[in-house]
């Protein structure tokens, strides 16, 4: 029998498969007559969908397919360097033989339940003279990256690729509440121990993201992207976005003073030594050659944190220099729109959700203007209050 009344509903489901593709539902009948014939409707239409589907030669998606069609139509064109690896996390846990149309909330709440055992690498510690690794569990924000990435794979194959999902797991349901890390902020004192510490290059990059608020993927400029001319550089930002940001002094003459560095690449360091044959997990990476400059790379960026930050005693992350963008700003003219504007939000809610409207200055100045007000009143009533005479002051 296809049709059947789960325990918890008045209606009949329907739950059938027709060429490998499955479909069930709801019929919203409470008689198991009326179901049965909603029930025929239901593979009347099915039969029409996979009959379009195979005359188009195209066979039940499974995972593996979805996930490599995916990443070779739009994944790879994206920056973030961990999408791939969470995609093959994702076909791991999940199984690459699995039709996308068989992933339904089940399939879903085991992807989360699996995605929070995962460990990832924290630090390295020496004790007694060797190196050890710390590893600590991976964040519920790492965990919803990755069930967004899934959805985003079978949006793509439900829209993109018509292909037949009767089932789709209802994602809000699935997402784990996350922390609200406040706003970390770079201060002062730790841009001047970075400028004592990183090398002339990498600190004017570092600078130059403080200054324009871009992401990582954004810093890494092309000199066609550069106008000198009419002072501003183009980018293409998140959710493939082109932008034009306009260029201020100070970040016009980090631009100009590296004219002439490299053909292709804004921001380039030069090599303090010559390593040959230079491989990274069995990539060949090129050799380098002392004194001459290359591309600085989202690796070498993240490298370069990594070592210098970490001397000069900085624990911000990267990101972080683009907060800093937007709480200087912020504090400097008060005005939420402008915020969002320089750091390119599609709306002042997620502005809003980072920045707010009262920085630690502001509160510490109403803070300040309180104490001076109930000085104020405490002064007014003692000028108002009777003196008292010597006598019932027991003098």
């Amino acid at each position: 029998m296809s049709v059947y009344r789960p325990a918890k509903s008045p209606f009949w489901h329907f739950d059938f498969q027709i060429k490998g593709y499955r479909f069930s539902g709801s019929t919203g009948c409470e008689s198991e007559s009326d179901a049965r014939a909603a029930e025929a409707e239901e593979k009347d239409r099915a039969r029409e969908l996979v009959a379009g589907w195979l005359a188009a030669r195209r066979g039940p998606l499974t995972l593996q397919r979805a996930c490599e069609r995916w990443w070779d139509e739009h994944g790879q064109n994206l920056a973030d360097l961990k999408i791939k690896s969470a995609l093959d996390r994702i076909v791991e846990i999940i199984g690459g033989k699995t039709l996308l149309q068989d992933i339904i909330d089940d399939t879903v709440a085991n992807l989360v339940a699996e995605r929070r055992k995962d460990r990832r690498r924290d630090r390295t510690i020496v004790e007694n003279g060797r190196a050890r690794i710390l590893y600590r569990q991976i964040t519920p924000s790492t965990v919803n990256r990755t069930l967004d990435l899934l959805r985003r794979v079978m949006r793509r194959a439900k829209e993109n690729w018509n292909a037949i999902l009767p089932s789709e797991p209802t994602w809000k349901k699935h997402r784990l509440k996350q922390k609200k890390r406040p706003v970390r902020e770079l201060l002062p004192s730790e841009e001047r121990r970075l400028d004592e510490t990183e090398g002339f290059d990498f600190a004017e990059l570092r600078q130059f993201a403080i200054i324009t608020g871009l992401r990582r993927q954004n810093l890494l400029l092309k000199w066609p992207q550069v106008n000198f001319e009419l002072g501003t550089i183009s980018v293409v930002t998140k959710g493939d976005e082109p932008r034009i940001i306009p260029l201020s002094r100070e970040s016009y003459a980090i631009l100009w003073r590296r004219r002439g560095h490299h053909p292709e690449y804004v921001f380039t360091y030069k090599a303090q030594r010559t390593w040959k044959n230079r491989t990274r997990k069995g990539r060949k990476l090129g050799d380098l050659v002392k004194g001459q400059r290359y591309p600085i790379t989202a690796t070498g960026f993240a490298s370069n944190k990594k070592r210098k930050w970490e001397k000069a005693g900085v624990t911000a992350r990267i990101h972080d220099l683009r907060h800093t963008t937007g709480m200087r700003t912020l504090r400097a003219t008060g005005n939420l729109r402008i915020v969002q504007e320089l750091l390119g939000h599609s709306t002042i809610a997620i502005t809003s959700e980072f920045y707010t409207g009262a920085t630690v200055d502001d509160v510490r100045a109403a803070m300040e203007r309180t104490a001076e007000a109930q000085q104020r009143q405490r002064e007014l009533l003692e000028q108002h209050q009777p003196k008292r005479s010597e006598k019932e002051s027991g003098n």
